[in-house]
């Protein structure tokens, strides 16, 4: 069991960088889901969201905190299906789950799992395709007044 305590700011370091290292996805951000309707304007597609739901707390030795993880992006040519774009989008999500579980950041005690995924059809700047996918994000760790928050 670990002892070190990742902060929220840690996780969403973790989700970016595995978004940062995808060739496929053009930006990563999080925050209230008002934040990516408002600024859609300056959003680069592929684009990957990512909104915090809730916090299980901490049960024994273990934190759990619940997201929801957004891949979006819209068709490049006006002849691109929306059917590959939600193809496309679904895939980078199992590749970033995939970068948690098995990659560099598998070293920090993280587990991440992926509960649901539901299909995103929204009109944000331009007709935005892809999904959506709750994520529970868990860590064990030693939990003490020395080192916790992290």
């Amino acid at each position: 069991m670990t002892t070190v305590v990742h902060t929220y700011k840690d996780i969403v370091g973790f989700l970016q960088q595995a978004c940062d290292a995808h060739l496929g996805i053009s930006s990563f951000a999080e925050g209230a889901i008002d934040y990516l309707d408002a600024n859609s304007q300056n959003i680069k597609y592929p684009f990957v969201f990512l909104r915090p739901l809730s916090s299980l707390g901490i049960s024994g030795n273990q934190r759990s905190l619940t997201f929801e993880l957004y891949s979006l992006d819209v068709p490049k040519l006006s002849d691109q299906s929306p059917l590959q774009v939600k193809a496309n989008t679904e895939l980078w999500l199992y590749d970033i789950i995939s970068y948690l579980r098995l990659g560099p950041t598998n070293d920090y005690g993280l587990s991440c799992d992926l509960v649901n995924m539901t299909p995103v059809n929204e009109a944000f700047n331009d007709r935005v395709y892809g999904w959506v996918a709750q994520i529970n994000v868990t860590e064990d760790a030693v939990y003490n007044y020395c080192n916790f928050p992290g």
